[in-house]
């Protein structure tokens, strides 16, 4: 009998990357018990805590378990041995954010503190240099007119009229925007499969992408925003409101982004616009929203810690912080541009900085969350939906299965009587 070894690699990675309790686990089961958003098909975090002991990465990394988890507290306060699954399903999501994307030094640079000064320096690079191609730099900072004939009023391109400030905005933002859907495309494809092969689903039941998009991905969406999963988990209520105001901060400022950038780029409506406009009062409600949100997740994460129910590690603070710039340095831009400040110019290149390091992060930080969670909903509700056919299909299996043998036997006593018949001619 072949004696099974743990990866000793893979247990030391999952403590270092902050699940340091896993070992203390004795299988108790009572992570599973309390957790309100285990099921008897999903259980968590037990099964989890167990894999992770004995080292089984692929297994891990690919379970839509992970993602349904979140990380309410439960199951550490009620462990008795301080194993703390919490912390580990979360060291746990970590992992797979790194295993699941490309280009890996950009995740060592924003999950390590001594990454952090690397990332705002990308971001001043390529900030600086768009506005000194386009603007000339940064008014009233430095002037660096790299190529003087960029540095233009109005550029006109086929029908569209774009500033020097657009286009400076677009020379970063557009590339940056297309990186971002590319690596976030892999890593989806990526867990996908994953899961699908970890879950054991047969070929018949696979969907092709269209069908499991036009199927599953509405209602995944729809829980995603009502945070359903929030609202059952008892122990997250501290949590609910200021991810939810977060959530719909982001959703609110994409569609003015958008908004602006096919006003400004296609019809020539170029900003600032006056508070007055629509899109402008819709933006400020945003930006209240996403600086309402993350206070109030900085208040209750300290309490939760406070409390024992969770640990913060550099990678959750240092995200939660970066949204903070991005509001606080969006309104102090807003701000001082109303009041004709000299120091609305460097104000508003640092936005652009923060906005840069923010949208860069998606695919390599805990931002990258939003992704993953909503395809382990969707995986979710189609792995549901396969397990419920199987099961009704079961009856038919095995009556099938228990007539084999007789249409088998049959079979051979026709050929039998054949060969006898030939025998005897």
């Amino acid at each position: 009998m072949a004696r099974l070894e743990p990866d000793v690699r893979t247990v030391k990675e999952i403590q270092a990357a902050g699940g340091d309790t896993v070992k203390k686990c004795y299988q108790c089961a009572t992570c599973a018990s309390v957790c309100p958003l285990a099921t008897e098909e999903v259980p968590f975090p037990r099964k989890q805590m167990l894999l992770g002991q004995w080292g089984f990465k692929e297994k891990l990394l690919s379970d839509p378990a992970l993602w349904l988890c979140h990380q309410c507290g439960d199951c550490t306060v009620y462990c008795p041995r301080g194993a703390r699954p919490g912390d580990v399903l979360g060291a746990l999501r970590n992992m797979a954010v790194r295993e699941l994307t490309e280009f890996k030094f950009l995740w060592t640079f924003y999950n390590k503190p001594w990454g952090l000064p690397i990332v705002f320096l990308i971001a001043l690079v390529f900030v600086t240099l768009s506005m000194s191609f386009f603007m000339g730099g940064i008014p009233g900072i430095f002037h660096w007119d790299l190529i003087p004939s960029l540095h233009v009023e109005e550029v006109h391109i086929l029908f569209l009229k774009l500033t020097s400030n657009v286009l400076a905005i677009d020379a970063v933002f557009i590339p940056l925007a297309g990186f971002v859907v590319v690596m976030v495309a892999i890593g989806v494809n990526r867990m996908w499969n994953g899961m699908v092969e970890n879950a054991g689903i047969p070929a018949a039941y696979r969907m092709g992408f269209w069908s499991l998009v036009t199927t599953y991905l509405g209602p995944a969406i729809r829980e995603v925003l009502a945070h359903a999963r929030f609202k059952e988990c008892g122990a997250n209520q501290w949590r609910f409101n200021g991810h939810r105001m977060l959530l719909w901060s982001f959703i609110i400022l994409f569609f003015v982004t958008a908004t602006v950038f096919i006003a400004a780029d296609v019809f020539g409506f170029h900003t600032p616009w006056p508070l007055y406009n629509p899109v402008k009062i819709l933006a400020n409600i945003g930006a209240i929203l996403l600086l309402y949100g993350v206070i109030s997740i900085i208040a209750n994460r300290s309490r939760a810690a406070a409390e024992g129910k969770l640990s913060s590690s550099y990678q959750d603070w240092f995200l939660i912080y970066l949204i903070l710039a991005v509001g606080v340095t969006g309104l102090l831009t807003e701000i001082l541009r109303l009041l004709h400040n000299g120091f609305y110019p460097g104000m508003y290149a640092l936005h652009l900085m923060t906005v840069f390091m923010l949208f860069l992060s998606i695919p390599y930080s805990k931002f990258a969350h939003l992704v993953y969670r909503t395809t382990a909903y969707v995986f979710d509700l189609y792995s549901r939906d396969v397990r419920a056919q199987m099961k009704a299909l079961a009856p038919v299996a095995a009556e099938a299965a228990a007539e084999a043998p007789g249409e088998t036997e049959a079979e051979e006593a026709e050929a039998s009587e054949a060969s006898g018949e030939e025998s005897s001619e």
